[in-house]
């Protein structure tokens, strides 16, 4: 049997149910974007938030907020002992743009060490372990100097832990600059993903991913500034009939004020009560459906 290390500790791949493999429940993006809309510190109005999706369907979440987003372990642990929801922590650090200070000093072992004691010994004071190495960012024109060391120390990790990675890859190809640094770093693709591919709408870098047997993420969904959901769908039954079913993973990856059911939004159950209907009229089965929202994900998060 294999286990996943959730903030409350492992729990079987199998028994995690519905997953949302890229969300962030508390984050703080306030330093870099200058708007409040960034900034979910609330354990309390955050856990009613998890609550309103558990009570749609939901089972687990993985919290993709990092270095550079202000991560709270410890405020994810007690959501989900507030809500019974499952919540796996990643580790890493996000984009140049959000990097500290320090990271320019650091060489590619001391990245590595500190995402390794984060899987290995938990977080600093905390005894909570991270699960998953993401959401590891690049510029989106191009990956920077110090993006590059993150994406390598990553994959000097995965191959000690076995961990999965997941990446923030924004509207170009730079997924495949991605994924060339991570191969060519000795990544396992069988537990790496390309995230946020649904802002390229050019389904044909999608399948140069995949035909490289990386996984992606259609993980932007309700985003309507970068693409419609109709459109999401539709690409996903395309690529689904194409034989790639097992290769891709979906969430709505919130992490904004204005997306929140208190807001008046529909929160993180947005997948399971508007974009899963969508799917089904493009034409995707509710045993395809199942393999996207729990087998899938169950699979990528329990590495190897």
């Amino acid at each position: 049997m294999k286990y996943v290390e959730t903030v409350l500790g492992p729990v079987p791949a199998d028994q995690l149910g519905f997953i949302l493999p890229h969300e962030h429940l508390l984050v703080d993006t306030y330093d870099v974007r200058r708007s409040s809309d960034g900034v979910l510190l609330e354990v309390a109005t955050m856990s009613d938030e998890v609550a309103d999706y558990k009570a749609a369907g939901g089972n687990t979440i993985v919290d993709q907020t990092i270095y550079g987003l202000h991560p709270d372990p410890s405020g994810l642990a007690e959501i989900s002992r507030a809500t019974g929801v499952h919540i796996i922590a990643g580790t890493g650090f996000y984009h140049q743009q959000y990097y500290p200070e320090w990271l320019d000093d650091w060489s590619l072992a001391q990245i590595a060490d500190r995402m390794l004691s984060h899987i290995v010994d938990g977080f600093p004071g905390t005894g909570i372990k991270a699960g998953i190495m993401a959401e590891l960012g690049t510029h989106h024109r191009g990956v920077k100097a110090n993006e590059r060391k993150v994406l390598e120390a990553a994959a000097k990790v995965q191959a000690e832990t076995k961990r999965p990675i997941g990446t923030h890859a924004l509207f170009t190809e730079v997924g495949i600059e991605q994924l060339n640094i991570l191969e060519a770093a000795g990544a396992d693709l069988d537990i790496t993903l390309i995230g946020h591919c649904d802002t390229n709408r050019d389904i044909e870098y999608s399948r140069k991913l995949l035909k490289r047997g990386v996984w992606i993420g259609y993980d932007a969904v309700g985003q309507l500034d970068k693409q419609r959901d109709e459109l999401r769908a539709q690409t996903i039954a395309t690529l689904i009939g194409e034989g790639y079913l097992e290769k891709i993973l979906i969430s709505t990856d919130i992490a904004g004020r204005s997306r929140l059911k208190i807001h008046g939004s529909e929160g993180y159950k947005f997948l399971i009560t508007k974009f899963l209907p969508i799917l089904r009229s493009a034409g995707v089965t509710e045993d395809q459906i199942d393999t996207l929202t729990r087998k899938n994900p169950q699979r990528f998060l329990a590495g190897k």
